[in-house]
């Protein structure tokens, strides 16, 4: 027997009426299905916070899977489902994994579907590793019949995912380290060089001009409260990330802004409805009504201000309204509307799934370029700006 776990939600009743509270269920599916025996239709679902160890554990065995492993688990299940049933697909990929965390993860699966669950409620037991999008559309695919077919976009949409993820990092290095080298620089300059010439000049009488004596008040400063100041920025980030996990408004707030970043959030924007809309088209063709679909691929967005977007996009649908939102890619309205008017929505929302991938594509390829040469600026401007803090006093006097 699983494990049963705590949930938080928002919801409105028949009435409309906005209701909020917790329940417990085996899996966030069995928590849709309490909800809507309550009457109730979901805003939003989220698992109550586990205790700290268990966080550290579910982080762990992430890390050592690997975080292209789900992809590559859909792709093969949907080579094996072919030829196979699931029981024995699960079987034959728990005998040949190599990974020791891969294996007790298939084995549990097994075990689980060996008992009569579905794979959905034997997935949702590593929410770190498998998302909710991916434990939703399993949903569908059991209900649909086409599990293989909707394993195989799964593995495809992951897949794409890891690679943006992996391109962001990767772009991320070089100028990390380009920072890392100025401010070490400048602990160098600030710390050695700069006092040595502050009292060369002080002992000629002459006074140090205004940059270079505020340079060494900063190094000053820094040298005697550096362990204050690492305190109070570690406080700083817990308290910061403390906010974000408790408070809804700080959240939302955060997840907004992070959308309007240059050009990151850009590239956020088109990953999350290239997620969306390849989700969208996957539940329209299996038969779910438009706005549980819409209510389904929002659920599983990771923005918490898209989520309430695209929550106010389901309730406008309830009403009789239309497919139709201004944070829509404005590239992708016409496709909507065309796709609405001719009945081919599912065909036309992959159209537009394919759209947002194509600028993921290139904005991925774009942002090493970009963060270099940002990385590159910005140290070179701290750097001068402490050289020249340096080197003032020299040219003052004609030296």
């Amino acid at each position: 027997m699983s494990s049963v776990l705590r949930f938080s939600y928002k919801a409105y009743d028949a009435d409309k009426t906005f209701q909020a509270g917790e329940l417990e269920a085996e899996n966030l599916n069995a928590a849709h299905f309490v909800l809507q025996r309550l009457g109730l239709v979901p805003v939003e679902i989220k698992p109550i916070k586990k205790n700290f160890l268990a966080t550290i554990s579910e982080l762990y065995d992430r890390q050592r899977v690997g975080d292209k492993w789900a992809s590559l688990f859909f792709r093969q299940l949907s080579t094996m489902l072919a030829v196979m049933n699931l029981r024995d697909a699960l079987e034959l990929m728990s005998s040949t994994a190599q990974n020791r965390t891969q294996k007790k993860i298939l084995q549990s699966l097994l075990q689980d579907v060996t008992l009569g669950k579905t794979l959905d409620e034997a997935l949702s037991k590593f929410g770190a590793i498998f998302s909710g999008t991916a434990i939703q559309l399993v949903v569908i695919g059991h209900q649909s019949g086409r599990l293989q077919e909707i394993s195989l976009k799964l593995a495809d949409q992951l897949e794409r995912n890891w690679q943006s993820s992996k391109k962001i990092r990767s772009a991320m290095y070089y100028p990390a380290f380009v920072m890392l080298a100025a401010f070490v620089a400048i602990g160098i300059l600030i710390s050695t060089v700069l006092p040595v010439f502050a009292g060369f000049f002080e002992g000629q009488g002459e006074r140090l001009p205004t940059l270079t004596r505020a340079m060494l008040s900063l190094g000053l400063f820094l040298s005697e409260n550096i362990l204050w100041i690492a305190v109070a920025l570690v406080a700083v980030v817990f308290g910061l990330i403390f906010l974000y996990d408790r408070s809804d408004s700080f959240k939302m707030l955060c997840d907004r802004l992070t959308l309007q970043l240059p050009f990151v959030g850009r590239l956020a924007q088109q990953t999350h409805w290239m997620n969306f809309f390849g989700s969208m088209s996957f539940l329209l063709e299996s038969g779910v009504r438009i706005d549980r679909a819409v209510q389904m691929a929002a659920s599983a967005s990771n923005n918490s201000w898209l989520r309430a977007e695209l929550n106010e996009v389901r309730r406008q649908l309830e009403s009789g309204g239309r497919l139709r939102s201004e944070i829509f890619p404005p590239e992708c309205l016409g496709l909507i509307t065309s796709g609405e008017s001719s009945g081919t929505l599912p065909s036309m929302l992959e159209r537009c799934e394919k759209l947002c991938a194509f600028e993921v594509e290139e904005l991925s390829n774009q942002l090493p370029v970009k963060a270099e040469l940002v990385g590159t600026l910005t140290a070179g401007v701290i750097v001068a700006l402490i050289v020249f803090s340096v080197m003032l006093p020299v040219l003052s006097m004609g030296l």
